[in-house]
């Protein structure tokens, strides 16, 4: 298993589940993930319980469960979201979302709420052998759990 091939089907995945922290308490909702840039990204409306929370602890993990990959059953990655406020990037990453005009009115509408996962860690799960690669990416490395 290489890095690449998981960052690669990140481009091809709409669909994650994010978990935030309210209280010591994991809450899962299911988000658009958007691969844009060699980066995760994920937006918001102004007003959801998330932006309140993620204010608190920016502490998040994400799951994927990609059916459509024999060698990987499960993806997770882990960080921190970071809200972007800078206009430029919130245009760029908006211009790639093609559903953008859904929600907002324009790439300033202080509505539109863009957060950048900083990523310090992402596992895949292998089926069969049930083995987990986790990926330092901070470092580089790659850990092998065999079960």
């Amino acid at each position: 298993m290489k890095l690449e091939n998981v960052l690669n089907y990140l481009q091809l995945q709409p669909l994650m589940y994010l978990a935030t922290v309210v209280e010591n308490q994991p809450r899962v909702r299911p988000m658009a993930l958007i691969y844009h840039d060699d980066t995760c990204w994920f937006v918001s409306i102004a007003g959801r319980e998330k932006i309140t929370e993620l204010e608190k602890n920016n502490n998040v993990e994400f799951a994927i469960n990609p059916h459509d990959k024999e060698e990987m059953s499960t993806i997770r990655g882990r960080g921190k979201a970071l809200l972007i406020t800078d206009l430029d990037i919130k245009t760029d990453v908006a211009k790639a979302i093609p559903w953008f005009d859904g929600y907002w009115k324009s790439y300033d509408d202080p509505g539109f709420y863009l957060y950048k996962l900083d990523l310090n860690q992402i596992s895949v799960q292998i089926p069969g052998k049930r083995d987990i690669y986790t990926f330092d990416l901070k470092t580089g490395s790659v850990k092998i759990k065999e079960e």
